[in-house]
């Protein structure tokens, strides 16, 4: 089963909202007919939902993208491999046909002669016996031959099909692949759209917002870790491949979201958790849906730092819990590594990878 497109989780509230103010608008209305079809005013608080909405399906949809692009990738290969296999397998059959036809030619031009005649036509007579030796083990290992021929003659034809098969499955994944950027690019656009209606003093209100939420989750982790940015981290000094990885991804915090990165400069989400686990000597799958099934799982109550945390129903974004109900992930599209508290997000489960 491929992955299939998100819906717009937050559409029906957006679609709610809008018909509210419309209807406002219509009950209130006193000024020229010009303003009939401005669109209706939205606070920061709505924009604030609406966009963080669409951005979360964007990152979900980017999610399921890298999980095609894995299998388009592993088709590919499967494909190059079965077309080695095709065109070893011609080699074989053409030589087999070459074998065929030889025997067949044997038996033809000494058909009508039998053994006896040709002793008495034949001035070397030993040249002849060995001849005659020759076309008489042709003879009984003719069969054996063309069945050979045969049996090699159906398996081309099976990969053959088997290549034309894939071939077209693989086609599919790479729409499927189109079709889930553009979904992604599709959500960005009308976050940004959202973004746009605001007017200058709200988006420096939005930012200011995100700015402090950014800070008051800082401060709770590193209160967490029992560090401030001045002291020593704590995790560094652990033993435990969970702390580990925890500080490597302290050290990315501030970097960019970015689509299918995996660092050194950008990271999504499951890239950031993958070189995580990968500087704690732990390999992990690519995409957090993948990531579910790496390790084993725990309950909320059993979190311990570095443990991979999910979200959303479906699994479409994946964290590290950093301790006291907070997480270090790469959240979405337009923000950048940071901290954020566990209960932000739809809990979904945790696995430990080690």
């Amino acid at each position: 089963m491929f992955p299939r497109l998100r819906e717009t989780r937050g559409a029906s509230r957006g679609l709610a909202l809008g018909l509210t103010s419309l209807a406002l608008g219509a009950a209130m209305f006193v000024g020229p007919a010009s303003t009939a079809s401005a669109d209706p005013a939205v606070t920061i608080a709505e924009a604030k939902a609406q966009i963080e909405q669409l951005q979360v399906d964007a990152e979900a949809l980017d999610q399921d993208y890298l999980a095609v692009k894995q299998q388009v990738d592993a088709s590919k290969a499967d494909l190059a491999l079965k077309q080695q296999d095709a065109q070893t397998q011609a080699q074989k059959v053409d030589a087999l046909r070459k074998q065929v036809g030889q025997a067949a030619l044997a038996q033809f031009q000494d058909r009508n002669v039998d053994t006896a005649a040709q002793l008495l036509l034949d001035s070397d007579t030993e040249g002849f016996l060995s001849q005659v030796s020759t076309i008489e083990k042709v003879g009984a290992n003719q069969n054996k031959v063309l069945q050979d021929f045969q049996q090699q003659r159906a398996s081309l034809s099976d990969l053959q099909k088997s290549r034309q098969t894939d071939l077209v499955a693989l086609e599919k994944k790479e729409s499927d692949l189109a079709g889930l950027k553009a979904g992604s690019d599709k959500k960005l656009t009308e976050a940004k759209a959202v973004l746009d209606k605001l007017t200058t003093e709200q988006q420096q209100a939005l930012a200011a917002q995100d700015q402090k939420q950014t800070e008051d989750a800082k401060t709770l982790a590193e209160s967490a870790l029992g560090t401030t940015p001045e002291t020593t981290d704590p995790a560094a000094n652990d033993g435990s491949k969970g702390q580990t990885a925890l500080a490597w991804a302290r050290k990315q915090l501030g970097k960019p979201y970015r689509f299918g990165a995996t660092g050194p400069g950008a990271y999504d989400c499951s890239g950031l958790t993958l070189g995580a686990w990968k500087a704690a000597g732990v390999s992990l799958d690519r995409t957090s849906q993948a990531q579910f099934r790496d390790g084993r799982a725990v309950s909320r109550d059993e979190l311990q730092p570095g443990d991979l945390v999910f979200f959303y129903s479906g699994i479409s974004h994946v964290a590290l819990y950093v301790g006291d109900g907070m997480i270090i992930h790469a959240p979405r599209p337009g923000s950048t590594v940071k901290y954020a508290k566990l209960s932000t997000m739809p809990f979904a489960g945790a696995r430990r990878p080690a």
